[in-house]
Formats: C-alpha cells, structure tokens, sequence
C-alpha cells in the first residue's frame, strides 16, 4: 500500500540534501514522519540513507543521525498515521555519547526498501558458509570472483578482469549483475555485491575508489592474517607456504593466472577458496605442491620474459 503524505510547509527540492562527509554518498531519500518515542506525535520530515548513515532532514537541519555501524536491530511495526494504520520502520541503534539502546520510528513510501537497504548495509552477516552456498550455483568464472571478493573484501573492474581473464569489463558486469547478485537474492535474500565510488577499508582505514565490495559484515573462521602465509622469492621460483587443515592433497586445486594464484579446496563440506597476489609473474606449467603437517608448499616457476 502506498502512503500519501500531506502537503505541509516544508520546501522541499529534490537537491536539498544534508551535508555529506568525504566519501559518502545518498543511496535512498523520502518525504516521510517520524518521531523518537511511542508517545511524542509523528513530524513530517525528509529521510536520507547514505552509504554511512540513515539522517532525518527537516527544513535545513539535520533532527537526526546515526552511523549505519551503530544500528543494531529493524523491525517493521503497524502504526497509525492519519487515521489509517501504516507500516513503519522501527530501528534501535546504540547511541554515540554512552551505549544504551534508543529506538526511533520512520514512515514513509517503500518502506520495505527502506528495511531491506538499511539491513544489507549495517547488520547483515556474511560467512563461509553463505559463501559457499551461493558459489555452488554459481559458473566457474562468477565463483572465481565472489571468492576473490570473500578473501580480499574489494577490487576495481581491472583487477576481476585480470582475474577471469574477461574480454572485456562488462563481461565481469555481467557476470555480478546477471548471475552472482541474483543467485544471492534468491539464497539469503540479499544481493551481495554492490559497487561503491568510494568508501573506507575497515582493515587500513583508507579511502578505497571505485570498486566492487562483498556486502555485509565478515565472519571468518580463518583469515590469512590469522595462519601461516609466506612467500619466498628464490630467483628462478616463488616457494609458498601457506596452513591448511582438514584436507589432504589429493582436495586441493590450484589456479594460475599471470601473478595470482588460487588454492581451492574441493573436498566435500570444507569447499574453500584463497587468492594469493603473487610479486612476479608465474608460468601455470607444471607447479609443485606438496602438503605435510599441514603445511602446504607450492613452488612456482616465473615466467620468463
């Protein structure tokens, strides 16, 4: 059902905005009410979803905000608003000055957009598991980017290019547009690859340019910053050496492409996939693997020039 808002005395232009940090950019915006607790009377205000925060925008003041890493529940409740029962937004967030729990209500059209995007951006959770879920479905070229992605968080159109060896970039565009966000839609409800012209890496706390993330926050059960992962330049070769457990050799597959190189895991229940961007180019001929104590040693020729 669509809601009708009243006319009020609010100018409104569609290029009136809040002001906006370095990096942020709006992604959803609505003439809607809201109000702060149950008992204070729903205003009529202009929400705002950024790729950093949800902002109630009245007039030319901003009435309200909160960092999308501080929301920390959504629900859909039944209210009335002018004497008819509307659904609205219920979100609890942790406040900024101390850590108690506050609720606020918004109201407006496309409400269920408005609960779908902001949980996708602050507290939908991304595991192996869901990974491995969705790349099961998925051709060897879009399962070769969503596990880049899993291990790496993000990477420009180049970089997939590189790694699925694409004729071109819309190849790689087609691929997440038409094949991986779909197959996620239909597994966990949620797209899980969204392209951002800017936005910090949690990990460096740099601003990252123009590149394609893996929606949601990670739960991972092993990172590479967590194991043993070395690289040995030994002239001619690159000796890695790298831990894995749970598996035996005969489950492992390796890819090579140029200066990447993929470690998969093809054992039934313990499918995983690791990307490793290596310091020179590599010759895919004849690579040597060899796993003891779970350690896993792999030597590499480099390609001659």
């Amino acid at each position: 059902m669509r809601i009708s808002f009243p006319k009020t005395n609010i100018p409104y232009r569609k290029n009136t905005a809040p002001p906006l940090q370095d990096g942020e950019h709006i992604i959803l915006q609505s003439q809607g009410g809201y109000k702060h607790n149950r008992a204070s009377a729903w205003k009529i205000a202009h929400g705002f979803l950024t790729n950093r925060r949800f902002v109630i925008f009245l007039g030319k003041t901003v009435r309200f905000k909160i960092a999308l890493n501080r929301i920390r529940g959504l629900e859909l409740e039944k209210t009335v608003f002018i004497i008819r029962t509307k659904e609205c937004l219920c979100l609890s967030y942790e406040s900024e000055k101390d850590s108690s729990e506050n609720r606020i209500w918004f109201l407006a059209n496309d409400i269920e957009k408005w609960r779908k995007t902001i949980y996708q951006l602050s507290l939908l959770r991304i595991n192996q598991e869901t990974v491995e879920k969705i790349a099961a479905q998925l051709d060897q070229d879009s399962q070769d980017i969503i596990w880049y992605l899993w291990d790496k968080r993000h990477a420009g159109i180049d970089r997939l290019s590189e790694l699925i060896d694409a004729p071109n970039h819309m190849h790689v565009l087609m691929n997440i547009r038409e094949t991986i966000n779909p197959v996620a839609e239909k597994v966990i409800g949620y797209p899980i690859l969204s392209f951002e012209r800017s936005r910090i890496d949690p990990e460096t706390g740099k601003a990252v340019l123009f590149s394609w993330w893996l929606m949601g926050n990670h739960d991972k059960c092993v990172h590479s910053d967590d194991r043993l992962l070395d690289i040995f330049d030994e002239e001619s070769c690159l000796q890695v050496v790298m831990e894995v457990r749970g598996i035996e050799e005969s489950d492992l597959r390796l890819d090579i492409k140029d200066d990447l190189l993929s470690v998969r895991s093809v054992k039934a229940g313990s499918t995983w996939k690791e990307t490793i961007d290596l310091p020179a180019g590599i010759n895919p001929d004849n690579p040597q693997m060899r796993l003891k104590n779970n350690l896993l040693g792999i030597r590499l020729s480099k390609r001659t020039q």
